[in-house]
């Protein structure tokens, strides 16, 4: 049955390929069904092994359901159902209807094949064909140049991190001689630090650039290009969480290295402030939430980085489906304004899309953790990881990041449902600056702002998802003095460490966690959500427009580093190969073969002149020269 439930996606994605013309809206409702019937096999199943074959003595290939891979396929196939269901109404009127879906149900391959396999090998190919799917999805609209050119930065980048897990895998099997996971891990403490070190660096690099961990994250908000729902499915969900699961999967192999442990946890940290710090100074409403994205997976990999991998992975589990919201309810904005994705230019939502904005409140509530949210619980425990591992300063980053969220996260509720509405006033006047538009998504019209409602079959996938947003973290991480039904759940995947009590009461860091999330939104509430803030809205979103700092308008100048140390750098490189090394030095040096070949192949040729005196006169010289040769020296006895 695991097989049957990994291969549907894939017969989905082929028969969408194939048949698609024919199919026309139908290829929506295949796949769809596809991902629905694989998330029914992967309930029914629960958990489990299947071997496949055996190519050679220590290559056996077999997928599991283990906890790990089951939560991980449950939220694949479970959240990604819902995303193929709301991308029928969001796709449609699309040319390339059956083409996306295609490629959504081959990303939903992909990713669990990444999640199923048992081994190396299964992970390292389902690593790549995720990286594939996504660079079709980001780029799907390759009539925009924007959209291609985000495909191709997402595509070299995770490029770069899968050369580091093919090192560490390389490592791997050349001491264990297995590509199985268990043999692997059973084999760690006999691995030697450094070795284990540079084998979790090297997993590392793959985790954090499919994950956008800095400086690996520039490409996270480009990919934004593509359709609103492939934000949803690859970017909140599932795809920049395959790190976290990653490095969760290899706990045997951190747990024994400390320094690989503080590596990944420092990454972490680093990247939840920095995305947050960014989230904060964007105007598009997409790339807020890709910020956030990148800020939150930054708080699961600091989490199962120190340790606490119960509780960055139930950050993984909420996330996934308060993001996913999110998004999807930021893409019946989008639809409903004909392609506008500028916050400024939106405002007074409230009242004509209260589907969209409950979603984004319940949203927002959870990300940045208020009580009785999912968010909550995952995130709280997160930061009271950190510090019972003995990280302080990660304890008190998580606790600064969380206030960041709560101020960016409520600027974007207050500033896009509440006042009055600003699409209808001069871009110039908002302090907005464009640059030529290219031509839209084929399936949204151009023109003038015009308010209509999703269909509902948008509206259903974004109201199935607000129930666990809401309930999970009661039904999962509740407890009444004894172990959770989460820490059951993974009791065997992780077994619990005897640690030094915390110095600080968990009770104590969801007090100092809230109190810090109340400063953020009071200060995003008093900037954006008083009457006086309101009445003079246009204005003040123009001087903060203008005001902008340079740096973070900029993402910290790491794109233009990037260009110039590599981009640059392999321009200059190559031109000096291309007008020098090559030209002077290889030509040059064939050339000079060829002509020293020729010019011997002359000379030797002036002997060879076919008189039969000519040859016997040569002979009688070479026998007078080694008589003379043996007289001289003289005779050998």
């Amino acid at each position: 049955m695991i097989l049957t439930a990994l291969l549907l996606p894939l017969c989905g994605a082929a028969l969408c390929w194939a048949f698609g013309p024919w199919l026309r809206r139908a290829a929506g409702w295949l796949a769809t069904a596809m991902v629905a019937a694989s998330f029914a096999l992967v309930v029914a199943t629960r958990g489990g092994h299947e071997a496949l074959f055996t190519w050679m003595p220590g290559f056996r290939f077999g997928l599991s359901l283990d906890p790990l891979s089951l939560l991980w396929a449950l939220v694949i196939t479970g959240v990604g159902c819902a995303i193929h269901l709301y991308s029928i109404g969001y796709m449609d009127g699309d040319r390339g209807f059956a083409r996306f879906f295609a490629y959504m149900n081959f990303f939903i391959f992909a990713m669990l094949l990444l999640v199923l396999s048992d081994n190396w090998v299964g992970l390292l190919v389902g690593w790549g064909l995720v990286g594939l799917a996504s660079y079709f999805l980001i780029g799907f609209w390759f009539e925009r140049r924007t959209a291609v050119a985000a495909a191709r930065k997402a595509f070299v980048i995770n490029v770069v991190g899968d050369v580091g897990m093919m090192f560490a895998i390389f490592l791997l099997v050349a001491n264990v001689h297995s590509i199985r996971y268990a043999d692997a891990f059973a084999a760690a403490p006999t691995l030697g630090p450094n070795l284990l070190y540079w084998i979790c660096a090297g997993l590392f690099l793959a985790a954090a650039a499919k994950s956008a961990q800095v400086p690996l994250h520039t490409w996270l908000p480009d990919a934004m290009e593509g359709p609103t729902p492939v934000s949803a499915l690859i970017h909140a969900a599932t795809m920049v969480t395959a790190g976290v699961y990653l490095v969760a999967r290899c706990a045997p192999l951190w747990d024994q290295s400390a320094s690989a442990q503080m590596l990944v946890g420092t990454i972490g940290a680093l990247t939840a402030i920095a995305g947050a710090i960014l989230g904060a100074a964007q105007w598009d409403i997409k790339r807020i939430l890709a910020y956030s994205t990148m800020s939150q997976i930054g708080y699961m990999i600091m989490g199962v980085g120190v340790g606490a991998y119960a509780g960055g992975i139930a950050h993984f589990f909420t996330h996934a489906f308060f993001k996913a919201q999110l998004f999807l309810a930021s893409g019946i904005v989008i639809h409903a304004l004909n392609n506008e994705q500028d916050v400024r230019l939106m405002g007074g939502l409230r009242k004509r899309m209260p589907l969209a904005f409950w979603a984004t409140l319940t949203g927002v509530l959870a990300i940045c953790g208020v009580p009785g949210f999912s968010g909550f619980f995952s995130k709280d425990a997160v930061i009271a990881g950190t510090l019972l591992h003995g990280h302080p300063y990660m304890y008190a980053i998580g606790i600064l990041t969380a206030g960041i969220t709560a101020y960016y996260m409520f600027r974007l509720l207050f500033i896009t449902f509440f006042g009055e509405y600003r699409g209808n006033v001069d871009p110039a006047a908002l302090g907005i600056t464009r640059e030529p538009a290219e031509s839209g998504p084929p399936h949204e019209p151009e023109g003038t702002h015009k308010h209509h409602a999703p269909s509902w079959i948008m509206g259903l996938p974004v109201a199935l998802l607000m129930v666990p947003t809401v309930v999970a973290g009661w039904l999962l991480f509740s407890s009444n003095g004894g172990p959770s039904p989460w820490d059951r759940f993974f009791a065997s995947q992780f077994p619990t460490h005897v640690l030094a009590s915390s110095p600080v009461p968990d009770w104590v860091t969801s007090a100092i966690t809230f109190a810090v999330v109340l400063i953020g939104f009071g200060t995003a509430a008093w900037r954006y959500a008083t009457r006086e803030a309101q009445k003079n809205a246009v204005a003040r979103l123009r001087e903060e427009s203008l005001r902008m700092p340079a740096l973070l308008l900029h993402g910290y100048y790491v794109d233009a580093l990037i260009d110039i140390v590599f981009v640059r750098g392999a321009r200059l490189l190559g031109s000096v190969f291309g007008r020098i090394v090559d030209p002077y030095l290889i030509d040059g040096a064939v050339r000079e073969t060829a002509i020293s070949a020729q010019a011997l192949g002359s000379g030797v040729r002036l002997l060879q002149s076919g008189l039969v005196r000519a040859y016997a006169f040569v002979i009688a010289v070479g026998v007078g020269c080694f008589l003379v040769y043996y007289f001289v020296t003289g005779m050998p006895h």
